[in-house]
């Protein structure tokens, strides 16, 4: 078939539409927020998974101490804040 023959055209014309259907559709897919929310929970678990552990699937431990270490310092400065306020 030559590229002038309507049947070849015609041929390349569908393909090339089935091909932009397929890529509407998936981008369509991407944007929905649903798909958005399971992709940010996604990486926020594998970001988490990657601070935490290490390579060979142990724990972090110093990263897991320093952060536990953060959180009881602001419980404890916002109790303090708390009583200083309410005497």
């Amino acid at each position: 078939m030559s590229q002038n023959d309507p049947a070849a055209i015609e041929s390349e014309i569908v393909a090339t539409r089935d091909h932009l259907r397929g890529t509407v559709d998936e981008l369509a897919h991407r944007l929905m927020p649903k798909e958005i929310a399971r992709r940010s929970v996604a990486d926020a678990k594998q970001d988490l998974r990657e601070a935490t552990t290490n390579p060979d699937g142990s724990l972090r431990v110093e990263r897991i101490a320093a952060v536990v270490g953060a959180v009881v310092a602001v419980v404890l400065l916002i109790g303090m804040l708390r009583r200083h306020r309410s005497s």
